[in-house]
C-alpha cells in the first residue's frame, strides 16, 4: 500500500467516530516530508528514508512501514507507550 493511502487509512481509524467524508484531509509535500491535515485539527507527518516510511501525528501515534523481499510491514505505536 502506498504510504499516503496508508496514512489516510490510519488517520481515519484514529479519528474513529466521525463519518469519513466529514473531515477531509489535505496533504502537501515539502523537502521530503508529507504533511496531512484536516479542518478538524488532525495533523500528521511522514518521511521516507531508504526503504522505510516514518510517520507521526498530533495525537501521539507513530508508525513505521518497511518493505523487504516484496513484503510490506507496518508497525504502529499508539500514544502512551
Amino acid at each position: 500500500m502506498r504510504p499516503l493511502a496508508w496514512l489516510a487509512s490510519v488517520a481515519a481509524l484514529v479519528q474513529g467516530t466521525a463519518p469519513l467524508d466529514a473531515d477531509p484531509f489535505y496533504c502537501s509535500r515539502w523537502q521530503g516530508i508529507t504533511t496531512c491535515s484536516s479542518p478538524g485539527g488532525y495533523v500528521s507527518h511522514e518521511t521516507q528514508w531508504q526503504r522505510f516510511t516514518l510517520g507521526d501525528d498530533n495525537q501521539g501515534n507513530r508508525w513505521t512501514t518497511s518493505r523487504w523481499q516484496g513484503i510490506e510491514t507496518t508497525t504502529v505505536e499508539p500514544p502512551g507507550r
